[in-house]
């Protein structure tokens, strides 16, 4: 059996679903969601307008994302989520991916109120902070620990950095991940600290550190690397990675060939030349509608006895209602 592992990200989940700001309804043409203004009574429960609050998740991918997860459960060696489990790192919102992630009092993949409960399935869950978690406000404060108590059962960094063992019959993986978020306390101008993370050479330097263990300890097992931020070219300034340049080289000089990560909300390969970079899109995010995806990563010896990577891509499917194969994917 090779191993398998489901990679999601930007669930950015939060206590108000579907919730839109201002800069997402612009950016999907405001004209097209003028509806969104007619329908809610601005005092009533199910307003999902705020103009400067960070916009949230949709449950309906969400719910045919955990559709998915609990049907092949039993077939998923681990579950790695790519950052922003959360809209922000206020306490209701990061309550809200405790329970969709951790909550495993139903062995069901939802609960008896049809809610996502993924933490009760048995599938090893390994979690990274994004710039979301790590939002002390709704005006992108960066420097929130919350997520660090929150999520303590399954992440437990050392200098940003974690990394576990994956294996299965014979087939062994080392996953690596590391947090590129802006650090508490740093002073970051309200405009470069929105969307962005940066390079902290602590980080860096533990990531090389923890690598090379691996690799003077497993000489023949892969390690891949996974973090929010995409390092990727082409990633918006919006966006960016300060500094990506320095992941890059580190990987080549280390023989790192495959980086996961997420934040970008596109899908996107970089492919071709080493390390090869996976940009994995929105699960759930309400400003990628049309553009959810998951995927599930296949490790697994070929007929001369090498380990081969393949990634399959899942894109949710509205008039299916579930995530069905997408036509891409990549033996490297």
């Amino acid at each position: 059996m090779p191993i398998q592992i489901a990679f999601i990200a930007d669930p950015h989940l939060c206590i108000q679903a579907r919730r839109r700001n201002l800069m997402s309804l612009l950016d999907r043409k405001l004209w097209a969601n003028i509806d969104v203004f007619s329908q809610v009574d601005p005092d009533g429960p199910e307003n999902h307008f705020a103009a400067l609050r960070p916009s949230s998740y949709d449950d309906v991918p969400l719910l045919a994302a955990a559709d998915f997860l609990g049907e092949f459960a039993r077939q998923l060696d681990l579950l790695v989520v790519l950052g922003d489990l959360a809209t922000s790192g206020l306490d209701e919102d990061l309550a809200v991916a405790e329970q969709v992630f951790l909550d495993d009092r139903t062995k069901e993949h939802l609960n008896a109120a049809l809610e996502p409960r993924l933490g009760g399935l048995g599938i090893p869950l390994h979690v990274i902070p994004g710039n979301h978690d790590r939002y002390k406000d709704d005006y992108a404060t960066p420097g929130c620990q919350k997520f660090d108590e929150v999520f303590k059962s399954v992440y437990r960094p050392k200098n940003g950095v974690c990394s576990e063992i994956i294996s299965s019959d014979g087939v062994s993986l080392a996953l690596i991940s590391a947090d590129f978020c802006f650090a508490e306390g740093a002073e970051i101008s309200y405009v470069r600290r929105l969307g962005r993370g940066a390079v902290d050479d602590i980080v860096l330097s533990e990531l090389d550190h923890k690598t090379r263990i691996f690799q003077r300890e497993h000489p023949t097992m892969p390690v891949v690397w996974a973090l929010h931020f995409s390092p990727a070219e082409g990633v918006s300034t919006a966006l960016a990675l300060e500094e990506r340049e320095k992941v890059i080289h580190l990987a080549g000089t280390l023989g790192v060939n495959h980086i996961f990560c997420g934040h970008t909300h596109l899908r996107k390969r970089e492919i071709g030349t080493h390390p090869h970079v996976y940009c994995a899109g929105s699960v759930s995010s309400v400003d990628s509608s049309d553009n959810h995806f998951l995927h599930v990563c296949t490790i697994d010896r070929n007929s001369s006895g090498e380990l081969e990577l393949e990634v399959f891509d899942l894109k949710y499917d509205e008039t299916e209602d579930e995530f069905t194969a997408h036509p891409v994917s990549l033996v490297a």
